[in-house]
């Protein structure tokens, strides 16, 4: 992000040429001047002019969002969308293709140590409280009773690495009733699947919110 970096000292250019040509075209005003001097002014403006539109085409330049940004980047276009244009389907594209980088198989992700292993979880474990939400998504969206099972028999330490990383990206209602759920109602499996399910909507709005606030964290 080092280009990005210039941008300041661009603009305090753009204000400085600016303002140098203000004064100048003050000066060619002056009463009395001749052509000599008036032909000497309109040149120094002229390049002044010229060096200021170069520093905002630099600018617009060097602006550029060129980095890839794991969630924005296009590979058919080479560059990054705008935040506004991502939609859920791409977000849960990407982070179907980011759990098969931090786990071998479904297994691992609810039987293993995933959410806590830091080396895995991204720039201040950006990925963790996506993980989580994308474990609880899978469950809803591909209701295979394969993939319940691995809920209905996971480790209280699993449970409570689900609840920490949902409360670490700013869950709250959703962590108490479902942490209530896992502790007393293992043997109902089917309300905790109804109410999985029954928050599958807003689990995608909870996704794709998280990324876009802390989209910067994802280059």
């Amino acid at each position: 992000m080092k280009s990005k970096q210039n941008l300041t000292w661009i603009w305090w250019l753009v204000a400085g040429v600016s303002l140098v040509g203000a004064i100048l075209l003050l000066v060619f005003a002056v009463p009395g001047a001749d052509a000599t001097y008036k032909k000497v002014m309109l040149s120094i403006i002229g390049a002044l002019m010229i060096l200021l539109s170069l520093l905002i085409v630099y600018y617009i330049w060097i602006s550029r969002d060129k980095e890839p940004n794991f969630f924005l980047f296009d590979r058919q276009k080479k560059a990054n969308i705008s935040v506004d244009a991502l939609t859920f389907k791409m977000v849960n594209e990407r982070m179907t293709f980011y759990q098969s980088m931090v786990a071998s198989t479904v297994e691992e992700l609810w039987q293993g140590d995933v959410l806590e292993n830091a080396t895995k979880l991204g720039y201040r474990k950006v990925y963790r409280p996506l993980l989580a939400y994308k474990m609880l998504y899978d469950l809803a969206d591909k209701n295979l009773e394969a993939y319940w099972q691995l809920l209905f028999t996971a480790s209280d330490a699993t449970v409570n690495s689900l609840c920490s990383a949902l409360e670490q990206g700013g869950e709250q209602e959703m962590v108490k009733a479902f942490r209530y759920m896992m502790e007393h109602l293992r043997d109902n499996p089917e309300k905790i699947k109804s109410f999985i399910s029954g928050n599958e909507r807003y689990i995608r709005g909870r996704m794709l919110g998280y990324i876009k606030h802390n989209i910067e964290l994802f280059y």
